[in-house]
């Protein structure tokens, strides 16, 4: 009977146990809070939830909680009431605290009888509110009334406020426009993440978006193109889309968002290329060219050699376009572009090089300068300040522009050394235009490899800044180009939910962030998502394979996940992997003989990504050092599992992550084998994609070396046998047993007169170097 009892008293325990367990508070924000104290207990809301603002706190304050009191209507069909009636319990009180640091900056105490909220400014209360929406459950986004839910909200306190002022989200509207309804999406996303800028790409070659009442031709016929190119810009041949496509903003529509923004807190800066990316304004405005046209809006994606001509009456022009726009929006900054410009047209134009000896100017580059600088002087007249992206240092800086700094953070450097304000957005990091994953299955992009991992890596103070230089760095970006997104869909992809890694960079100090931790919140963010109806990635859980050495087999494949707590299935006889398949455990062997790796990712038996799907070709270089030397003595190296030698042949794009590139001079490649291997066979590919000035080199001469010291040539391959082979250059011999093997690469060099891209240096891309 005692043992009964005990049992009986055990198990009690145990219930009361699992269900405290099952009531852990979970504090899923994004970007996470700068502190965060948890407690035990639930606030709940119900139907006599009011909201009550303290002494001092503006009225306005209350339109601060408009989205989160929509939700809860919507969804919990709660309707949440200003009631100034004094009362402690079940109630959100407002109070008004001047001594906070900055008018973003807010307290919020959670207790169970009622929530508190301190803030400056009604930035601070509404961030506030984004934060107690992301605290309640994820089906507060539900479009419909959600029943048998508890709204609740974890007990807490917390104190937070941005490190950045300025946290930007820029769409370019222009290659593929968006509508009036995305737009608005975008700026929700925006504002529950607690970004506060959207920068809006307005103009460029292939569109022009925004309505100039006087210059109506600007949306006529710069809003439409008859064509779009098809594919990637790297692919040759061209293919066309030939289907008539466009859009523009009217002034009211633009007003409209502008509004829409404001009530979120969020700042749209509009951008008006100059004096580059002019090809659609040209195209309705051709006397405002150097040469006349005619032109069409582009339908092809790229640089292009016309420009804005330095004319007086293209200045005039411009003025008057930045006239309306200026009037429109209330920003202190319009962004004018100043990126990508050729000098191609100004180098021949008679009243461009006048126009350089009139001003004393030594060359182009000062000329741009010029045109910047006379454009920012021109905004200063009407109370605003510009932005360029970072090529506007070319040539010399205008004293008050601010750098958006984009091909790496050299420019953002420079800038902030000068005493220029600078954003920071870095492709490498910021541009999510990028592939987000390894996987074969993604759809087409520009090329590159941005996963949410290294976004949330980005570190936006570089080190080279002394303290007095840091308060430059107004903060961070990313840019949302959109050539190879056609669809809101695909652009939804591409977006969410790296936005998430770039608003916790954006809020948090560097010395808070924790991958950890942001992992473990993103799905509950992308449950969110999916109550919403955004086509968010799955990315996020998707396998990355990477190849490291392996002192056994010589090369192994590593799978993982940016994921917590997934399980891998895998084959590698080319099936389909299942939830039966074996589990992975440790580094898969991929270099002693041609397999098929094929895996899947899973969380509570359910599979949550497309399957990973991986060739691996035979390869005796595999996981052995390599050694790039160029003909100035610059030296890098591969030690193994590079992709040079990672038995993975490069796909295209070109710029993808499988690709080595080099533009430079001759070179030469060794590989260093860790003992002697017998080998009759080197195979040494490149691209030679002569339409993007990437050729396979003039000459490879094949080197082996048997006692590691000296080298004797077995053969070498001239260009024309590499283009003739789809850019493999490849050499046979009787077997040999060898310590090294050498490529020496002649470099095709600058693109010769009668080639695309004449006059240009030529890069080289190589993928793989096969032994056998």
């Amino acid at each position: 009977m005692r043992l009964k009892k005990y049992t009986y008293l055990t198990a009690l325990l145990f219930l009361i146990a699992s269900f405290s367990f099952a009531q852990k508070n979970e504090y899923n924000i994004i970007p996470a809070p700068l502190n965060l104290k948890p407690s035990k207990g639930i606030f709940i809301f119900n139907e006599a939830t009011s909201l009550q603002l303290g002494k001092g706190v503006s009225p306005e304050v209350e339109n601060a909680f408009f989205i989160l009191k929509d939700r809860l209507n919507t969804a919990a069909g709660l309707m949440i009431t200003a009631n100034n009636t004094a009362r402690s319990k079940n109630v959100i009180i407002c109070r008004q605290n001047n001594s906070l640091e900055k008018k973003e900056s807010y307290i919020l105490n959670i207790t169970p009888a009622k929530i508190e909220i301190e803030a400056r400014e009604p930035a601070g209360f509404f961030y506030a509110a984004q934060t107690l929406r992301q605290l309640l459950p994820v089906t507060i986004e539900s479009k419909d009334l959600v029943s048998n839910i508890k709204w609740s909200v974890p007990c807490c306190r917390i104190e937070d406020s941005p490190v950045f002022s300025y946290r930007g989200l820029h769409l370019d509207v222009c290659r593929n426009f968006a509508s009036l309804d995305e737009v608005k999406t975008y700026i929700d996303q925006i504002a529950l993440l607690k970004l506060n800028i959207f920068h809006w790409h307005l103009t460029d070659d292939q569109g022009w978006r925004i309505e100039i009442r006087k210059y109506p031709k600007l949306t006529e016929m710069g809003a439409f193109r008859d064509r779009t190119m098809k594919g990637h810009h790297n692919d040759y041949p061209r293919q066309w889309d030939n289907t008539r496509t466009g859009g523009y903003y009217t002034q009211e529509e633009i007003k409209e968002v502008i509004a829409y923004a404001a009530e979120r807190f969020v700042t749209i800066i509009p951008e008006i290329e100059m004096p580059g990316h002019a090809t659609a304004a040209l195209a309705s405005y051709p006397e405002y060219s150097c040469s006349g046209g005619p032109f069409e809006v582009e339908g092809r994606w790229g640089v292009f050699n016309d420009v804005f001509c330095t004319r007086e009456e293209t200045f005039d022009f411009l003025e008057d376009v930045l006239d309306e726009v200026a009037g429109l929006f209330p920003s202190e900054y319009i962004h004018i572009g100043g990126d990508e410009c050729p000098k191609v047209r100004w180098k021949r134009c008679h009243a461009c090089q006048e126009r350089m000896k009139e001003e004393g100017l030594k060359d182009e580059h000062e000329l741009q300068s010029y045109f910047v600088r006379r454009m920012e002087k021109y905004l200063k007249g009407k109370g605003k300040k510009i932005i360029g992206w970072d090529e506007i240092l070319e040539g010399g800086l205008a004293p008050d522009a601010t750098v958006m700094s984009w091909r790496g953070i050299a420019g953002g450097i420079a800038a902030a050394r000068q005493g220029n304000d600078v954003i920071m957005t870095p492709s490498e990091a910021m541009y999510f235009d990028f592939y987000q994953s390894r996987l074969p299955s993604q759809p087409l992009a520009i090329g590159g490899y941005v996963p949410l991992e290294k976004v949330y890596a980005y570190k936006a103070m570089p080190d080279e800044l002394t303290e007095d230089q840091y308060k430059h760095i107004l903060g961070i970006q990313a840019n949302v180009w959109t050539e190879y997104m056609p669809t809101r869909a695909q652009r939804e992809y591409m977006i969410f939910p790296r936005v998430a890694a770039l608003a916790e960079v954006a809020w948090l100090p560097e010395a808070k962030k924790n991958y950890k931790r942001f992992s473990s919140d993103i799905p509950s963010l992308m449950q969110r998502y999916s109550y919403m109806g955004l086509n968010y990635s799955d990315a996020f859980y998707s396998i990355i394979g990477n190849t490291v050495p392996d002192k056994e087999t010589g090369l192994k494949l590593e799978l993982s996940t940016s994921a917590p707590g997934m399980q891998i299935r895998y084959t590698v006889d080319g099936t389909e992997p299942t939830i039966e398949s074996p589990l992975y455990t440790g580094g898969i062997p991929v270099s002693d003989k041609e397999i098929v790796v094929k895996a899947i990712s899973l969380k509570d038996g359910k599979i949550m990504s497309p399957p990973y799907n991986q060739t691996f070709i035979v390869n005796k270089a595999a996981g052995q050092q390599i050694i790039f030397e160029d003909a100035q003595g610059n030296i890098s190296g591969q030690n193994g599992g590079g992709n040079l030698t990672d038995c993975i042949m490069g796909k295209f794009p070109l710029g993808r992550f499988d690709w080595f590139s080099y533009a430079g001079s001759d070179a030469t490649v060794t590989i260093v084998f860790d003992k002697p291997k017998t080998i009759s066979e080197l195979i040494f590919s490149s691209a030679n994609q002569n339409n993007v000035y990437v050729y396979s080199p003039r000459n490879i001469e094949f080197f082996i070396s048997e006692d590691g010291g000296t080298f004797r040539s077995i053969g070498n391959v001239k260009h024309e046998q590499m283009a003739a082979a789809d850019g493999k250059a490849e050499v046979t011999t009787s077997p040999l047993t060898v310590k090294k093997v050498k490529m020496a690469i002649s470099m095709y060099g600058v693109v010769p007169k009668d080639k695309i891209g004449a006059g240009n240096p030529s890069a080289l891309f190589v993928d793989e170097i096969i032994v056998r």
